[in-house]
Order: C-alpha cells, then sequence, then structure tokens
C-alpha cells in the first residue's frame, strides 16, 4: 500500500510538472532569449528576497544595476515577470488596452483597498473611474483650499514646539496626522482631528502596517496562499490590523450616509444635492458617491468603502512621505531651500496671507524641488500590469506573451543615467522647461501613466504645495545626515528606514538674498 501511493505521489507531481511546464512554454521560450537572475520551481527569484525590508531593497538595486538598462525576465513564484524601465516599453505598456488587468498581485492588496480604483478589475475600475472623474474638476479642487490652510496652521503650531532645539525630531510624526486629517476632512467632511487632540489614531497606524505586510507578499511566494498569510499573521500578532483598518471608515461612512439621508430628505430627493445651497456637504467626495447612487451609479456600501478607503490612502500616507521627502532633501541642500523661499517671499512678503490655488501656479521652483524628489523617492517605487494578451515592446522587438506580469519600475526608470545624469543628485534643475522637453515624456511616472494613472494626482500636488510653502515660510529646516546616509525600504510605498529626522529655526521673514547681500556688506 506505502509502494502504491509512493508511486501515485510521483505519477501525480510529474503530471502536475508537465502540466506546469506545457502551460508556460511561451514563458519559458522568452525568458531563455532574456537575460535575468536564476529561479527556482514554485518560489521563483523568492529565496534572494529574504532579509529585511532594507536588505530586500539594496537587493532591488543591486538586481536593477546588474540588468541595467533591461528588460529582463524573473519568476515571482509561479508566475512569469518582465521588469521594464525604458521609457519607450513604459509608453508601449501603459497605453494598451491589453494591459490594464492589474495583476494577480494586486489581491494581496484587497485586504485592506478592497475594489476602489487601485485593485478594481477592469470592468468595475472602468465604471467607477467613469463616474468619479468629475469630482477632481479644477472647480472640487479649488474648494479644498481651506482645509488644507486650515489644517496647515495646526501644523504649524504643534511643530512649533520643535523651535531651536539641537535634538533632531522625525518629520513623520508631524506631516503624516496633518494629510490624513486633510484627506479625512476633503473627501468625508469628517474632523477627524488627530493633531489637535494630540492622540494617536489606529488607523494611522494601520495603514503602514497593512501597505507592508500586503507588499511584503509579492517576494516572498510561500505567502501566495491565503491561508499560509493567515497563519502568518497569527502567528506574528499582527491578524488584527486589517480590521482595525476597516472599522474606522466604516463608522464613518455609516454616520455621513444618516446625514445625507437627512439634507437630501429636507430638500427633497429629486433636486440636483450637488447644486444645492449647502456647500459644505454638497462638494464632499463621499457625498458625491452617496448622489451617484441616487443617480443610478448601482455602488453598494462595500463599494463605497472602497474607494473611500482607497482615496485616504492614496491622499495621506502617499503626500506625507512625499513632503517628509522634500523637507528632509531641503535640509541637505541649504542653497536650494534658500530659493525656495526666495520664490515664496516674492509672492507672500512677510504677510501671513493664506495661500489659494492661483499662489500655487506661481510656485514654479517649488514644484521642481517636488518632482525632483518623486524623481528620486518615487512613493510607488513598482507599478504590475498583467497582459490579457500579447503585446508587442520596443526594445529587441520583444513579444510579451498573454498572462505575463509587466513589472514597472519607476524607481529604476527615474535612476537611470542616460535620462538623468549622475542621478542620486538632487538637482530641481532637471525639471526646467528646456531639461524636460529633451527627455521621453514617460521618463518620468511617479503617478504611473495611461488610462489607469492616479487620478488624485493634481490633489497631490497642489497638497504638497500647500504643506511645504506654509512650512518653510515659517521655520528653516535643517539636518547633519547627507544623501548617502538615507536608507530607503520597499512596500506598496517606498519610505525612509530612519524616518526624516530635521531640526528647525525661526524663519527670518527676509528673503535670503537680502541676507546674502547684509552679510556681504558687513
Amino acid at each position: 500500500m506505502i509502494e502504491i501511493i509512493v508511486y501515485l505521489s510521483v505519477v501525480i507531481l510529474v503530471v502536475v510538472w508537465c502540466y506546469f511546464k506545457w502551460n508556460n512554454r511561451h514563458f519559458e521560450k522568452l525568458a531563455s532569449r532574456m537575460p535575468g537572475p536564476p529561479s527556482y520551481p514554485i518560489v521563483g527569484i523568492g529565496l534572494k528576497f529574504i532579509g529585511s525590508p532594507e536588505q530586500i531593497m539594496s537587493k532591488v538595486f543591486d538586481l536593477l544595476k546588474e540588468y541595467y538598462p533591461g528588460p529582463f525576465s524573473l519568476w515571482l513564484g509561479p508566475y512569469f515577470g518582465v521588469a521594464i524601465a525604458k521609457p519607450e516599453d513604459l509608453q508601449i505598456v501603459l497605453n494598451s488596452s491589453k494591459a490594464l488587468h492589474k495583476g494577480r498581485m494586486y489581491n494581496f492588496f484587497k485586504n485592506y483597498a478592497g475594489e476602489g480604483l487601485f485593485t478594481a478589475p477592469v470592468d468595475k475600475w472602468r465604471r467607477h473611474r467613469r463616474m468619479i472623474t468629475p469630482a477632481f474638476n479644477a472647480k472640487l479642487l479649488e474648494q479644498f483650499f481651506p482645509v488644507f490652510n486650515e489644517k496647515n496652521k495646526i501644523l504649524i503650531r504643534n511643530v512649533t514646539k520643535e523651535l531651536n532645539k539641537t535634538q533632531t525630531f522625525d518629520l513623520w510624526e508631524y506631516i503624516a496626522p496633518a494629510a490624513l486629517d486633510t484627506i479625512c476632512q476633503t473627501t468625508m467632511g469628517y474632523n477627524l482631528d488627530t493633531q489637535s487632540n494630540n492622540k494617536e489614531c489606529e488607523f494611522g497606524g494601520a495603514i503602514v502596517q497593512a501597505t507592508d505586510l500586503d507588499a511584503m507578499r509579492i517576494y516572498k511566494p510561500w505567502l501566495y496562499p491565503e491561508i499560509m498569510f493567515s497563519m502568518y499573521l497569527r502567528l506574528t500578532g499582527q491578524q488584527n490590523v486589517f480590521d482595525t483598518m476597516n472599522k474606522f471608515p466604516l463608522q464613518v461612512i455609516k454616520e455621513k450616509k444618516v446625514k445625507f439621508d437627512q439634507i437630501k430628505k429636507a430638500i427633497n430627493a429629486k433636486i440636483d444635492i450637488i447644486d444645492s445651497d449647502n456647500e459644505n456637504q454638497s462638494k464632499l467626495f463621499l457625498d458625491i458617491l452617496f448622489k451617484l447612487n441616487i443617480d443610478g451609479g448601482n455602488l453598494s456600501e462595500k463599494d463605497i468603502r472602497d474607494e473611500v478607503v482607497t482615496m485616504m490612502f492614496g491622499g495621506s500616507d502617499t503626500s506625507a512621505i512625499m513632503v517628509c521627502f522634500s523637507l528632509l532633501m531641503l535640509a541637505i541642500h541649504q542653497d536650494i531651500q534658500n530659493n525656495v523661499y526666495d520664490e515664496i517671499y516674492e509672492i507672500f512678503g512677510r504677510s501671513d496671507q493664506e495661500i489659494s490655488i492661483e499662489d500655487t501656479v506661481r510656485l514654479v521652483y517649488l514644484e521642481k524641488v517636488i518632482k525632483e524628489t518623486l524623481r528620486m523617492f518615487p512613493v510607488g517605487p513598482v507599478i504590475l500590469r498583467e497582459l490579457q494578451n500579447d503585446l508587442k515592446i520596443f526594445s529587441n522587438d520583444y513579444v510579451l506573451p498573454k498572462g505575463t506580469t509587466c513589472i514597472l519600475s519607476p524607481l529604476a526608470t527615474h535612476h537611470n543615467p542616460d535620462l538623468y545624469p549622475k542621478p542620486w543628485n538632487f538637482d530641481p534643475e532637471r525639471f526646467s522647461p528646456e531639461n524636460i522637453e529633451k527627455r521621453h515624456k514617460y521618463a518620468f511616472i511617479p503617478f504611473s501613466g495611461g488610462p489607469r494613472g492616479c487620478i488624485g494626482s493634481k490633489y497631490a500636488m497642489l497638497s504638497m504645495k500647500v504643506t511645504l510653502s506654509t512650512f518653510l515660510r515659517h521655520f528653516s529646516v535643517h539636518t547633519d545626515i547627507k544623501l548617502p546616509d538615507i536608507k530607503l525600504k520597499l512596500g506598496i510605498l517606498m519610505r525612509s528606514v530612519h524616518g526624516y529626522p530635521v531640526t528647525i529655526r525661526t524663519r527670518d521673514r527676509r528673503p535670503t538674498y537680502y541676507k546674502r547681500n547684509q552679510n556681504q556688506q558687513g
């Protein structure tokens, strides 16, 4: 009996292996023509990515350097992937109707994001994107400015306690709560107020944990099966992370739905609520979703929850990370910080007037700084697309078979020395109009690109401009660390391992060129 069982087991394994090889013959044929790291059955290159997030980030850079400029093939567990970084190839993939599917790996992110725009299957994404896009018009973005200014005033008040201290503090401790409060107010009209109450928000901490846990699964194939991941969460005591992240949005949506229904009933459901006199309620992202249901949008409670969580995650953590990196870069490069402040002074002088959407257009040099920060530290370092049909790319006329996972790397593209000489030098002038003109338009993709590009990119740029300009009007920022000291860790979002340590000083509200002239005369 034992011999029969062993024999049958061997036969089954051989059959499964032959089936796997036959189904993947197109992938293996392409892999034989392409450079790429060695892979192993079942785990692919997973063994290469054992270690801490910082060590994994280092291995990613080694891989990109070894196979520069790409493309190159690799196996993510049992799935075939092609890493792509050349702008010409990125443009083909990101704009192809054959590559709109986010891929199997994005199923991991549904633990917290559900099926919002970030993770939704193509048909659902098309329907929701069409409905939600009008919510991001210029008029709507302009009405967010009172919220931007209010939350940044609280930020300035809170961070003032760090003035003139010699010991560094982590910018994240102040910027992250401000960003979360802002997105909660602008998307849901909910005053979370973690800044004023000086309280720790479980939801904010859960976002960081949840995204890191789900991203980890991508390069640990043994955690692909849900049962294995559930066991891992229990063994590490992290099983409540996703429950914590889901609880807060559901609670708020329930409360706001009651208020929305009350308003709707009061003014009659047949009246267009978006055009009603209730300005504070009518322009909220959440209320727009509620109204879409009245107009036949057929959004379930889960659909609404998924879109709200997606927007909160996309509008808080991403913006907070980039503001922190931008301020850290300015602390390291004092000459660039002086140029930024001179521009701010030209617009506002010594006044305390609040920034308007018209003012942000004039912050041209600050925008260059933000873009250079996004180039060096793209908040989304990797983008995945799964091909629904064969697709020919520019490099070597490779034809990528249906089912290929395209691993698109803004991180690699943004550090390509052919596109950006000395890529680890911080130089905002890379984004002068003449320098932009010289590069392929897909040489810079911090918000992805094509039809599934980030819907909130304009919101992100506006909110970052407001926060950075407000911060720099009040404080000068300093640090002892150097660029090479910054260590990165890989997740859904790319973060600094050791935070964003700085000190701040009172801003002398005069242009720096005035102070330089005074010093020269002295």
